[in-house]
């Protein structure tokens, strides 16, 4: 796997990122970009889950852009408690579409936590990519999303030990998709993954092989 450290900007700001591609590919690539959990609680685009899902998303011949929002890292801006991060989200999208070895018209995005809540509530950000998945989103996030009528294909997969998600109630919600998303719920996982996380890095990337 090759990566590749990158600075891009969103409003103004700059963003750190690193791009991630299979190695010695001559081939146009699908796109995936991921969004990582809470930055107040710690979290960052070096993330358990966010880098198993690199790691299998390449596994599958996949490039994966994996970003820090405002106020992590290297990355500038405040925090803003997820009214704004949809604008470096967008801006990851518009630099992958761009990256030499990316085809423009295959990409995803995916979302963790907080991550999830971030592309659930961006009408803007949900016209472009092909493909979503969301791990261990909220209840109340899926229950306010703007994206229940787009008819591009979703997963959405959590465990069923997590206790931020609900997972008990989700069998109703997707009443309101249309169409469903996928859904696995994972036996023995909590919202954090850890230990658990090639049972859930598994199946999303190859959702998004499947997909794109």
């Amino acid at each position: 796997m090759r990566q590749s450290a990158v600075t891009f900007k969103a409003k103004g700001l700059n963003f750190e990122g690193v791009i991630a591609t299979p190695e010695d590919t001559k081939e146009k690539l699908p796109g995936v970009v991921i969004c990582h959990p809470h930055p107040l609680h710690g979290g960052n685009m070096d993330n358990n889950v966010v880098l198993a899902v690199t790691f299998g998303l390449v596994e599958k011949g996949c490039a994966v852009f994996r970003f820090n929002f405002r106020g992590v890292g290297n990355s500038e801006g405040e925090h803003t408690r997820g009214e704004k991060e949809y604008e470096e989200a967008l801006g990851a999208l518009e630099f992958m579409k761009a990256w030499d070895q990316v085809d423009r018209n295959k990409l995803g995005i995916c979302g963790y936590s907080f991550g999830t809540r971030v592309i659930l509530n961006s009408p803007e950000l949900q016209k472009h990519p092909k493909v979503f998945a969301f791990v261990s989103p909220s209840f109340e996030a899926l229950e306010g999303a703007t994206l229940k009528r787009n008819k591009r294909p979703k997963f959405v997969i959590t465990g069923n030990r997590d206790r931020l998600v609900g997972s008990e109630g989700l069998d109703t919600m997707w009443e309101t998709f249309d169409p469903k998303p996928e859904f696995q719920v994972i036996d023995g996982a909590d919202h954090f993954w850890m230990g658990v996380e090639p049972k859930m890095a598994d199946p999303v990337s190859e959702f998004f092989a499947d997909n794109l």
